[in-house]
């Protein structure tokens, strides 16, 4: 609890930079805050699946794809599939070659897994948070995402920390509790129930469902991002934010969730150019 109200004024300050954005440069600036995002998280990415001894040739390497596969992505949504497999087969190949004359072969087979991974968490899945963008409310259904995560993310520390006694996964995340994740739950479909004013051609059912589902994923998202942090040995992701970490640490949850959300968008959604 010592660390929530350095948690609430973090999260405010987020979400004024948020607000102001959108104010003053629109959608044009929500598509620049992604970037920044898959930017930022991928330098903490690069931290998380490399070693400090590997080059920094390789480091960059990983990076560079990692971003063109975001940028294609999200231009060439619909083939974003075989842009992803062609400039991953691309880096892999690269990879390779460079590699050719060492005999020791688990440390390649480490590093392609571990960059194919990356390409896909962050490379790939961020491109659904900005392609909610590109739908007839796509501004509110981006803010639906967040809020699902994030007030499902804050109750679930409070009721961690307030009622926290069994533990979900303690090899991955200790502090971790059954208790958190059903508040969790709670407040995530809290929010999806609320986002019906914004959204009344929507069914209240089907926001509650998708509440349920997207709180659960997004907490297996945080999961899956704790996991990758044990296997590097480190504590957060960065810095960049206090009390919550890393770009990746607050927003591991939302990843797993932007594709859900982008579909249940989909049904009741008509597509909008970006101009």
């Amino acid at each position: 609890m010592n660390s929530l109200p350095i948690r609430v004024a973090s999260a405010v300050a987020a979400l004024l930079i948020l607000g102001g954005i959108y104010l003053f440069f629109k959608l044009l600036g929500l598509h620049v805050l992604v970037f920044l995002v898959v930017l930022l998280g991928g330098r903490e990415l690069v931290k998380i699946l490399f070693l400090a001894s590997d080059k920094f040739f390789d480091r960059g390497l990983f990076f560079v794809f990692l971003v063109l596969i975001y940028v294609f992505s999200v231009r060439y949504f619909d083939q974003a599939v075989i842009y992803f497999t062609c400039l991953s087969v691309l880096y892999f190949s690269l990879n390779l070659w460079r590699r050719r004359t060492e005999m020791n072969l688990s440390p390649i087979f480490i590093q392609q897994a571990k960059s194919l991974l990356g390409f896909f968490y962050l490379g790939l899945l961020p491109a659904f948070g900005d392609r909610l963008l590109f739908f007839s409310n796509g501004v509110i259904w981006f803010c639906v995402l967040l809020a699902v995560v994030f007030i499902g993310d804050s109750l679930a520390f409070l009721f961690g920390v307030t009622w926290g006694r069994h533990k979900i996964m303690p090899a991955i995340s200790p502090k971790k509790s059954t208790e958190g994740a059903l508040g969790g739950l709670i407040g995530s479909i809290s929010a999806a129930v609320m986002a019906s004013s914004f959204l009344p051609h929507v069914p209240l059912v089907v926001l509650a469902v998708m509440g349920l589902f997207v709180g659960m994923i997004g907490q297996f998202g945080d999961f899956f991002e704790s996991l990758l942090k044990r296997v590097a040995d480190i504590k957060d992701s960065g810095s960049i934010m206090p009390g919550h970490g890393g770009i990746l640490d607050r927003l591991d949850g939302v990843l797993f969730a932007a594709p859900f959300v982008y579909l249940t968008a989909s049904f009741f959604e008509s597509f909008v150019p970006f101009s």
